[in-house]
C-alpha cells in the first residue's frame, strides 16, 4: 500500500483521538438517547444523507435491539425488519410498532428469500451483522439484485475486515467493492475508443453483454468503515458521448 501511495501520501504523520462534541444531527440526538446501540459516531451523518427516504428497511444484526428502536424513532413511518442469528434477539420483535425480527443466518439464501417474500422489497438494507467478509459479500450478492430500484445498501464496519479475528477469507469487502466498481465499468472493457459511444458516429456500438451489476449499480460511496451502494432507479444504458 505505502509504495502505491507514493512518498507524499505515504509520509508518516500522527493521527490523534478527538474528544470534541459530536456534530449535531437528528439521528445523533436519537442515538444519544437510545440504550444498547453501538455505532462509530462518524456513521451518523452518513446515515442522515442516505436513509431519509426509507420506507422499508432491513437491518442485518439485531444484537440487543437498540438500533431497531433508533431506526423506529428516526423513520417513524417505515417498516423496520431486523435479522439475527441469535435466537435471543427474537424478544425484540414488536409487530405492534411495525418492528419485525426474524432469526436466521445472513448467508442462508433460503432464509433471506423468505424474509423478502414476507416484507420485501426493501429500499434500504444495512448490514451490521457478523462482520466477516464471507457474510458481508454473501448477503450482498443475494440481496442487492433484489433491492428496490433506487434503493441503498450500506455495509457497516468494513474496518473489521482488517482484523485477523474476522478475516475468514482472503478477499475483504473492500476488495469486493473494487470489483463492483469494475463491474460498473464493464461496458468500457468491451470498447476501444470513445467513438464507440459517440452519438451519430458510424462506429457507435448499440449493445454489449455485461454483468447484471453494470446495469443496476448507480454509484458506490466509500466512507471510513462504511460502503454504500446505490441501486439505479431504472436499468442503465450505455454511455453516450457528444461532440459540440
Amino acid at each position: 500500500m505505502l509504495e502505491a501511495l507514493g512518498p507524499d501520501l505515504a509520509r508518516p504523520v500522527v493521527m490523534g483521538a478527538d474528544d470534541s462534541p459530536p456534530e449535531e444531527t437528528a439521528i445523533g440526538r436519537i442515538f444519544s438517547e437510545t440504550e444498547n446501540v453501538h455505532k462509530l459516531r462518524h456513521y451518523l451523518p452518513i446515515y442522515e444523507s442516505v436513509l431519509a427516504r426509507t420506507e422499508r428497511m432491513l437491518e442485518i444484526g439485531v444484537d440487543r435491539g437498540g438500533s431497531l428502536r433508533m431506526w423506529r424513532e428516526y423513520l417513524p413511518k417505515a417498516t423496520i425488519v431486523g435479522l439475527d442469528f441469535n435466537p435471543k434477539s427474537a424478544q425484540y420483535d414488536a409487530p405492534q410498532d411495525d418492528i419485525h425480527v426474524r432469526i436466521g443466518d445472513q448467508t442462508d439464501t433460503g432464509f433471506l428469500g423468505r424474509v423478502l417474500d414476507e416484507f420485501g422489497p426493501f429500499d434500504t438494507i444495512l448490514d451490521d451483522g457478523g462482520h466477516q467478509p464471507s457474510q458481508m459479500i454473501g448477503s450482498f450478492q443475494y440481496l442487492f439484485p433484489r433491492l428496490a430500484p433506487g434503493g441503498v445498501y450500506a455495509v457497516e464496519d468494513v474496518c473489521a475486515n482488517y482484523w485477523t479475528g474476522y478475516r475468514d477469507r482472503s478477499e475483504s469487502f473492500i476488495d469486493f467493492a473494487r470489483w463492483l466498481m469494475d463491474a460498473m465499468h464493464a461496458p468500457y472493457m468491451k470498447m476501444s475508443s470513445v467513438f464507440e459511444f459517440m452519438e451519430g458516429h458510424p462506429k457507435r456500438v448499440r449493445e454489449v453483454e455485461v454483468p447484471l451489476a453494470a446495469t443496476i449499480i448507480d454509484r458506490i460511496e466509500v466512507f471510513d468503515s462504511v460502503v454504500v451502494v446505490h441501486r439505479a432507479a431504472e436499468p442503465k444504458h450505455l454511455s453516450r458521448a457528444a461532440f459540440r
